[in-house]
C-alpha cells in the first residue's frame, strides 16, 4: 500500500475528528474578522524603506506638510471675468476657509500682487476683500491675472474660463477626520452648485484619492466576491453535473475566506482595494483543487462502494493538491519582495487562506462525496462536457503534431519580447480609478479645463553659513526654474525667486530691467519681511521657505498623461542640476514622483521575487517527480505562459501598473497546478512500464478534462477582478487571464511535445 493510500484511509477515518479540529481552528481564525478596517490613505502603497517616501515625509516636516484639495470652479461659458463671477468666486474663497482642518487656502481672489506708486511699493489683493466688484475691478483683475504665470495654468484656466481653489487641510490622524473634510466638501459643492445654476463645481486631491481607494476596497468586497462566488457555483454546476458537490465546495471555499479574513484581521493587515481582493482569489484557487478532486472520484464512482472512490480519488490527488497549493503559497509569499505594503499583505493572507483551503479540501469535501449517493451508485447523471474519449482523441491530434509545438512556442516567445519592449509603466492615484468613480471624473475635467494633477518638487539649501536670501543662491534656483519652464508637460513654476524678483521690480519703480533678485542678502531679506507683513491672514510663505530661512521649495505643476512622463522629467531635472548646477543638486519629489517610479522600482524587486519563487517551486518539482530531468522540463511551459502575456499586453495595451508587476511572480505558482497534475500522472504511467504514446494518451484522458475545467474556473475567476473600479485589480485579473490562458496551451500542446522529445530518458 503506498503512503498516499495510507494518509487518504487515515483521513477518512479520523474524518469527523479533524473537522472538528478544523472547524475550532476556523472558528478562532473568524474571531479575526470584526477587527478589520479600510484604510483611507493613499500612501499606503509606498513602503517606509521607499525613497522618495521618505524624501516626502521629509519636505512635509519643513514645510507645514498637509493635504491638498483642488476646486474647478466653471461659471457658464463667456461670463469668468465679469463681476458677478468673479463675487462669486471670492464668496467660494471664503467658504473654503470653513472646511475643517484648513489651513491654507489659495484662489485668484486671495492673490496678492505689487506694484510701484510714486515712492511706495503697494502689495494688494487682486480683487477687493469686501464690498461690490465694479466693471473696472473686473477688468483690472483679468488683466493683471493673466499675466502671472503663477496663476495661469494653477488657478486660471489658461483661457480664462475657470478658476481653480487650492486648499490646503491638516486633519488629524484619524480616518474620522478624513471623512469629516469630504463630507463638507460634499454638502459645500451642493451649496455652491444649488445657489449658482449653470455653473460646474468639481474636487479632487490626495484626501479624497485615499477616502475613494476605501470605496473601492469594499465594492469590490461586496459587489465582486460575490459574483466570482456565483461564477464558480455555475461552472461547478455545468461541469460537474453535481449539486452535492457544487455545495461542498462552497463550504471548502468558504473556509478559506474566513481563514485569509480573519488572518487579516488577527495580524492587523488595514485593507485596501489592493487586499480586499484577495478572498475572490482565494476562492478561485481552492475551487480548483475541489474540481481535481471530484473529477478523480467520478470516475472511481462505480457500484455500491462509494467509500473506496472517495479512498481512491483522495490518494490519486493528495499528493498533486498538496504540491500545487504550495507551490501556489509559494508564489504569493514571494510578493513579500515587493515595495508595496498592501501586496505583501496580500500575498501573506492569500497563502494562509490557501494552506487552510488545502486542509478543508481533504476534510470538508470527503463527508460531501459520501451525501452524493447518485453519483457513488452510478444513477446520477455522468456524462461531462469533455469526456476522456474527446481528451483521447486530442492527444493524438496534439503528438501528430509535436514537432510543430516544439518550434512555435519558442518562436512566439520571441516575438512576445519585441511586445515586452514596448511596455512602459504608468502609475499615479488619480489614474488608479475607473471613471465609475467621481474622483476620477473630477481629476479628469480638471486637467482638461485647468490644470494638471501632477507635480514636481525641489528643496534647495542655501549654502553653509548662508540662507535664501542669498543673491547668488537665489540666482541659481531661478536659472532652474527657467529651465524648468520650457520643459514639456510643464505648466508653471513657482518659487520664492520669482516673489523677490517681482518685488525688486516694484521696488525699481516697475523697470522689468530690475525683473531679478536684489544684490544683496539684506535687500532680499527685507523685501521678504516687507510683503509677508502685507499678506492677508493665513497666506504666510511656511510652504515656500522653512522656518529657520535656510531651504526653500521649487514647485513645479505638471500636465502629463502617463507617469513616465514624470519619471523622465524628474530624471531630466536631476541630470540638470548635477551638470550645470552641483553646488544646487536635490532630488525631484512629491507624490507623483513616489507613484512614478513605485513600479519601476517594484519590478526591480519582484525580479528577485521571481528568482525566489523560481528556486521554490523547482525544488519542490524535483522532489515530488524524483527527476532533475522532468523537473527543468515543468519549468518551461510555466515561465512560457507569462512571457506570452506580457507579450500580448505590451502590443494592446502598452502600459502596466504596480499590480501588473507582481503577476510574474504571483501566476508561476498557480500556473504549476495543471502541471504538476499532467506530469505526476504521465510519470506514474511510464515507470508503470507503459510506452510514452501511450502513456501520454491515458494521461490526456485521465487529467485532460481536470486541466480544461480548472484553467476556465481559475480565468472566469480572475475574470471577474478586470470588473473593478481600482486598475491595479483590473490589470492583475486581465494578466493573470491571458498568463492561465496561455498556460492551459501550454500544458496540452508545449509540455507534450517536450515530454516525447525526452521519451527516451
Amino acid at each position: 500500500m503506498t503512503l498516499s493510500r495510507r494518509l487518504a484511509r487515515l483521513v477518512l477515518r479520523r474524518n469527523l475528528v479533524l473537522l472538528a479540529g478544523l472547524l475550532l481552528v476556523l472558528a478562532g481564525l473568524a474571531a479575526g474578522i470584526p477587527r478589520l478596517s479600510f484604510s483611507t490613505d493613499n500612501r499606503a502603497f509606498f513602503g517606509r524603506e521607499n525613497e522618495e517616501f521618505q524624501e516626502l515625509l521629509r519636505l512635509e516636516q519643513i514645510y507645514a506638510g498637509s493635504d491638498a484639495l483642488l476646486f474647478l470652479i466653471a461659471p457658464p461659458a463667456g461670463t469668468a471675468m465679469t463681476p458677478g463671477a468673479l463675487t462669486a468666486l471670492r464668496q467660494f474663497t471664503e467658504d473654503a476657509w470653513l472646511i475643517p482642518y484648513v489651513l491654507r487656502v489659495d484662489s485668484p481672489a486671495n492673490q496678492s500682487r505689487s506694484r510701484a506708486e510714486g515712492d511706495e511699493i503697494i502689495v494688494e489683493p487682486l480683487l477687493p476683500e469686501d464690498g461690490p466688484i465694479a466693471a473696472a475691478d473686473a477688468a483690472r483683475f483679468a488683466e493683471v491675472a493673466m499675466g502671472m504665470d503663477e496663476l495661469v495654468g494653477r488657478y486660471i484656466a489658461e483661457d480664462g474660463g475657470a478658476f481653480g481653489i487650492g486648499v490646503q487641510v491638516v486633519p488629524p490622524e484619524d480616518h474620522g477626520a478624513d471623512r469629516e473634510v469630504a463630507r463638507h466638501v460634499e454638502e459645500m459643492i451642493a451649496g455652491w452648485t444649488a445657489a449658482h445654476p449653470g455653473w460646474e463645481v468639481r474636487v479632487t486631491g490626495g484626501l479624497l484619492g485615499g477616502i475613494t481607494l476605501a470605496e473601492a476596497a469594499l465594492d469590490d468586497l461586496t459587489r465582486l466576491v460575490p459574483l466570482a462566488f456565483v461564477v464558480v457555483v455555475a461552472l461547478l454546476l455545468f461541469m460537474m453535473r453535481t449539486a452535492i458537490g457544487a455545495l461542498t465546495t462552497v463550504a471548502v471555499v468558504g473556509c478559506g475566506i474566513v481563514a485569509t479574513l480573519g488572518f487579516a484581521g488577527w495580524t492587523g493587515v488595514v485593507l485596501t482595494a489592493g487586499t480586499a481582493i484577495s478572498p475572490l482569489s482565494v476562492m478561485v484557487l481552492i475551487s480548483a483543487s475541489c474540481i481535481h478532486m471530484m473529477l478523480s472520484w467520478m470516475r472511481e464512482a462505480e457500484g455500491d462502494r462509494p467509500d473506496r472512490a472517495i479512498e481512491t480519488a483522495l490518494a490519486d490527488n493528495l499528493g498533486a493538491v498538496t504540491v500545487t497549493n504550495l507551490t501556489t503559497a509559494f508564489g504569493f509569499l514571494c510578493l513579500n519582495f515587493s515595495q508595496a505594503p498592501p501586496l505583501r499583505d496580500m500575498g501573506n493572507i492569500i497563502a494562509f487562506g490557501l494552506m487552510v483551503g488545502l486542509a478543508a479540501t481533504f476534510v470538508v469535501l470527503p463527508l460531501g462525496l459520501r451525501l452524493d449517493r447518485r453519483h457513488a451508485t452510478g444513477r446520477g447523471p455522468r456524462r461531462m462536457p469533455i469526456d476522456g474519449a474527446t481528451m483521447a482523441r486530442l492527444a493524438g491530434w496534439v503528438m501528430r503534431r509535436h514537432r510543430l509545438w516544439l518550434y512555435g512556442f519558442p518562436l512566439a516567445v520571441l516575438v512576445a519580447i519585441s511586445g515586452i519592449a514596448r511596455i512602459g509603466f504608468d502609475d499615479s492615484i488619480f489614474r488608479y480609478f475607473d471613471d465609475r468613480y467621481e474622483f476620477r471624473r473630477s481629476a479628469d475635467a480638471i486637467k482638461a479645463r485647468l490644470s494638471g494633477l501632477d507635480s514636481l518638487q525641489f528643496s534647495f539649501r542655501a549654502p553653509e553659513g548662508s540662507t535664501v536670501f542669498d543673491p547668488d543662491f537665489l540666482r541659481r534656483v531661478d536659472r532652474f526654474g527657467d529651465w524648468l519652464a520650457q520643459q514639456p508637460g510643464v505648466i508653471s513654476v513657482g518659487s520664492v525667486a520669482d516673489i523677490l524678483s517681482g518685488l525688486n521690480m516694484s521696488m525699481n519703480g516697475d523697470d522689468p530691467a530690475f525683473d531679478r533678485v536684489a544684490d544683496s542678502r539684506e535687500a532680499n531679506a527685507q523685501l521678504m519681511m516687507f510683503y509677508e507683513l502685507s499678506l492677508p491672514v493665513g497666506m504666510d510663505l511656511n510652504t515656500t521657505i522653512s522656518v529657520d530661512r535656510t531651504e526653500t521649495r521649487l514647485y513645479a505643476a505638471l500636465r502629463i498623461d502617463r507617469s513616465a512622463e514624470v519619471r523622465a522629467l524628474a530624471a531630466a531635472s536631476e541630470a540638470w542640476l548635477a551638470a550645470n548646477e552641483p553646488g544646487l543638486t536635490a532630488p525631484a519629489s512629491g507624490l507623483s514622483v513616489a507613484f512614478a517610479r513605485l513600479s519601476e522600482r517594484n519590478n526591480r524587486q519582484m525580479l528577485l521575487g521571481l528568482v525566489a519563487v523560481l528556486v521554490l517551486i523547482s525544488g519542490t518539482m524535483v522532489v515530488t517527480l524524483r527527476s532533475v530531468t522532468y523537473g527543468a522540463i515543468s519549468l518551461a511551459p510555466n515561465l512560457v505562459p507569462a512571457v506570452l502575456a506580457f507579450g500580448l499586453w505590451g502590443y494592446t495595451f502598452g502600459y502596466v501598473n504596480l499590480g501588473s508587476t507582481v503577476v510574474t511572480t504571483m501566476t508561476f505558482g498557480i500556473v504549476v497546478d495543471d502541471t504538476v497534475h499532467f506530469l505526476m500522472h504521465y510519470l506514474r504511467r511510464r515507470r508503470a512500464g507503459m510506452p510514452p504514446e501511450p502513456a501520454m494518451r491515458d494521461t490526456f484522458s485521465v487529467v485532460g478534462a481536470a486541466i480544461i475545467i480548472t484553467s476556465v474556473a481559475l480565468m472566469a475567476g480572475f475574470a471577474v477582478m478586470t470588473l473593478s473600479g481600482f486598475v491595479i485589480n483590473q490589470h492583475i485579473g486581465a494578466l493573470t487571464v491571458f498568463v492561465v490562458g496561455f498556460a492551459l496551451l501550454a500544458d496540452l500542446l508545449f509540455l507534450p511535445a517536450l515530454l516525447l522529445a525526452f521519451k527516451g530518458r
